[in-house]
């Protein structure tokens, strides 16, 4: 009895106390943080990206899509990754990827060995070119062409060109603005299989359209 006795008086004491007390305005609140998030947003075309988040205490790496980092402040080490759901960032930065460009439309159109003629499997995909054309308004559309190694760089370019020169002239015959086209030709410099001199690689003989 004695201690409920106690610890009962103490506490109508400390009431009292409290009650007696003139008010005390209520402290203002904490200012919020200011956070900034950075996340790492998959490639449309699928490839593998990364970025570095760097301040003057450190830096992270992003490697994965969805991989975020928090950065508190510029002498605090950004923190270390973490992942985000596709819906946590569509909360988080809906409205700036709302604004986003499209990415480009890429498409590879590939040519037999020696000729400037498409073959019938590219030929096949010159309407989708052209109704991604349309649908994005596009009015910067570029064509390179490329060859393999199986003559001289000089002969290369040329072959290149005329290759690009000649997807062209299909799309401007399917309605495009010849001065939305942007032609150029990489030879044997741009390999996209990479091979010694005198190769003939099916791979390497195309011409890419880059619609923007």
């Amino acid at each position: 009895m004695p201690n409920r006795f106690i610890s009962l008086g103490a506490l109508c004491l400390t009431l009292f106390v409290f009650g007696c007390a003139p008010k005390r305005a209520p402290a203002p609140p904490a200012p919020p943080v200011a956070l900034n998030v950075f996340v790492l947003l998959p490639e449309p075309t699928g490839e593998s990206s990364a970025i570095v988040v760097r301040n003057q205490a450190g830096a992270q790496e992003l490697s994965q899509p969805y991989q975020a980092v928090r950065v508190e402040r510029n002498d605090l080490q950004p923190s270390p990754p973490y992942t985000l759901s596709q819906a946590e960032v569509a909360r988080l930065f809906g409205a700036a990827i709302d604004v986003l460009p499209a990415p480009e439309a890429v498409f590879v159109l590939h040519f037999e060995e020696g000729s400037d003629t498409l073959n019938a499997e590219s030929q096949a995909m010159i309407p989708e070119i052209v109704n991604a054309i349309r649908d994005r308004h596009s009015t910067a559309i570029s064509v390179t062409g490329h060859t393999d190694t199986t003559a001289d760089p000089q002969f290369n370019y040329q072959l290149g060109l005329r290759r690009a020169q000649g997807v062209a002239d299909i799309l401007k015959l399917r309605g495009v603005n010849e001065s939305e086209l942007f032609v150029s030709s990489h030879g044997d410099a741009d390999l996209l299989v990479k091979t010694a001199r005198g190769v003939a690689e099916a791979g390497n003989r195309r011409v890419e359209v880059i619609v923007h």
